[in-house]
C-alpha cells in the first residue's frame, strides 16, 4: 500500500512537469501563429495567448530556466514591444516589454551559452541590441532620462555579451541620462565604471563634479583631482579646481592655477580679473591685520597689474564682470591710498609728523583720485548699486569734495 502511494506521487509530479512543458510548446505554437499573420494584419490575440502560456512556464520552477522557455519568452515579449510600437495603446508601455525581452535574453546567454550562440538566437540578440539603442535615443529626446538610462545601459551590456566588447558610447550616454534624471546611485555606478574601463573623458569629471558640488564639495574636489591627474592640460578642469580653492579660501593654490592660465592666455580678461581679485583680497587681509610691510605692498602691486591687464581687454567681459572690474579698481586705489598713508605714518617719528604728514595725506588723496573714474564707470553700469554709491561718497569725502559727498550721502539714504 505504501509503495502504491509513492508511485502515485511520482506520476502526479510527472504530470505537473508535462503540463508545464505543454505551456512552453503552446506558447511556441501561438507565437508561430502570430508570426504567420504579420504579412497581413498582425493578430494580437495569438500573441496575447502566447504571452499567457509563456508567463505560466517562466513562473514554474520546473521550466523557468529551460532554454526554450527563456528563448520564447524573450521572443514573445520582443514581438509585444514591436506590436505596441506600431499600434499604440495608452494602457501599455511598450518599452517595458523590450526591457523584459532583453533581461531574459541576458539570462539565456548566462545559463545556456551554446543555445544562445546559435545563429537564430544570436540574430535575435542583435535585433535587441539595435532596438535598445533606438529606444534609448527616443526616450532621451523625449526627456525621459531615467528610462533612457536603462536602455543605454542595456545596449552596452548586450554588446558586451554578444561581441565581448565594451560599448563606451552606450555607457557614457547612460551616465549622462542618469545625471539628467538625478539618479544618484547610477551616476556613481556608471561614473566609476567609465573610469574603471578607462573610458572616462573630461565631461565625466565635469558632470560628477557638478552633481556632488552642492551636497558633497569634498567629494566633488576629489573627482576633479582625478580628472586633473588624467587630463592635466584641460582648462575646464583647471577652472573647476581653482573655483574650489577660491570657495575654500585657499588663495595661494588658486593663484598658482590662475598664474598658469594667464601665462597660457595673457589676453584673458576674466582670468586676469580673478587673479587680481585674489591678490587684492590677500593684500586687504594683511592690511586689516596691520601688516604695513613690503609683503603687503607686493600683493597690492600684483593686484593692480592684473586688474589693469584685464581692463585692457574689458571688451571680453559681460556687464556684470565689467562692473566688478571697474568697481574693484576704484576700490583698490582707495585701499592702497590708506595702506600707503598708514605705512608712512608708522615709519615716521613723532617729531617728523608736523613736517611730513601733509605730504603723505596729499599722496593718499592722489591715489584715491586715481580710482574715481573707475568708480564712475561702475556707477554707469549699475546706477543704483549701494556699494558703488557708498564708495563714491567715501572718495568725495576723502578728497574734500563736500558738494558731491553730500549728494552721494543722500543717495545712500534712499531705500
Amino acid at each position: 500500500m505504501k509503495k502504491e502511494i509513492i508511485i502515485s506521487c511520482y506520476i502526479f509530479i510527472g504530470l505537473l512537469s508535462f503540463g508545464q512543458k505543454k505551456n512552453v510548446n503552446a506558447a511556441w505554437r501561438a507565437l508561430t501563429d502570430y508570426q504567420s499573420t504579420l504579412n497581413d494584419k498582425p493578430n494580437i490575440n495569438y500573441l496575447l495567448k502566447a504571452k499567457e502560456f509563456i508567463d505560466q512556464a517562466i513562473q514554474n520552477p520546473e521550466t523557468k530556466d529551460d532554454a526554450k522557455t527563456l528563448t520564447y519568452y524573450s521572443q514573445i515579449y520582443f514581438e509585444l514591444y514591436k506590436y505596441y510600437q506600431q499600434y499604440p495603446d495608452n494602457s501599455v508601455q511598450p518599452h517595458s516589454y523590450l526591457n523584459s525581452a532583453i533581461e531574459t535574453f541576458k539570462l539565456l546567454k548566462e545559463k545556456h551559452p551554446k543555445v544562445a550562440a546559435t545563429t537564430e538566437i544570436q540574430n535575435h540578440g542583435i535585433s535587441l541590441l539595435n532596438t535598445s539603442n533606438q529606444e534609448a535615443v527616443k526616450l532621451f529626446n523625449e526627456k525621459k532620462y531615467a528610462d533612457a538610462c536603462i536602455f543605454f545601459e542595456q545596449h552596452s551590456i548586450l554588446q558586451n555579451k554578444l561581441f565581448n566588447t565594451i560599448d563606451s558610447s552606450g555607457l557614457f550616454n547612460a551616465f549622462v541620462s542618469a545625471y539628467k534624471a538625478h539618479l544618484s546611485d547610477k551616476i556613481e555606478e556608471l561614473g566609476q565604471s567609465l573610469m574603471q574601463h578607462q573610458l572616462d573623458n573630461i565631461k565625466v569629471y565635469q558632470l560628477l563634479h557638478a552633481y556632488y558640488q552642492k551636497d558633497n564639495p569634498e567629494k566633488a574636489y576629489d573627482i576633479i583631482q582625478k580628472g586633473r591627474k588624467k587630463f592635466p592640460n584641460d582648462v575646464n578642469l583647471l577652472n573647476l579646481e581653482t573655483d574650489y580653492y577660491i570657495q575654500t579660501k585657499q588663495y595661494p593654490k588658486a593663484i598658482v592655477n590662475l598664474e598658469e592660465m594667464v601665462k597660457n592666455d595673457s589676453t584673458s580678461a576674466i582670468h586676469a580679473l580673478t587673479l587680481g581679485n585674489l591678490y587684492d583680497n590677500i593684500a586687504n587681509q594683511k592690511m586689516a591685520n596691520k601688516e604695513y610691510t613690503d609683503s603687503t605692498d607686493y600683493y597690492f602691486q600684483k593686484a593692480i597689474s592684473h586688474y589693469l591687464r584685464s581692463y585692457r581687454y574689458k571688451n571680453q567681459l559681460d556687464a556684470e564682470n565689467l562692473f566688478t572690474l571697474a568697481y574693484n579698481i576704484g576700490a583698490y586705489y582707495t585701499n592702497y591710498g590708506l595702506f600707503y598713508f598708514n605705512r608712512k605714518m608708522k615709519e615716521f617719528k613723532i617729531t617728523d609728523l608736523s613736517q611730513k604728514q601733509k605730504a603723505v595725506e596729499d599722496k593718499r588723496k592722489e591715489y584715491t583720485l586715481m580710482g574715481l573714474p573707475y568708480l564712475k564707470e561702475a556707477e554707469s553700469i549699475k546706477p543704483n548699486d549701494k556699494s558703488v554709491i557708498t564708495a563714491l561718497y567715501k572718495v568725495y569725502a576723502l578728497i574734500g569734495d563736500t558738494k558731491n559727498a553730500e549728494e552721494y550721502k543722500n543717495k545712500m539714504l534712499v531705500k
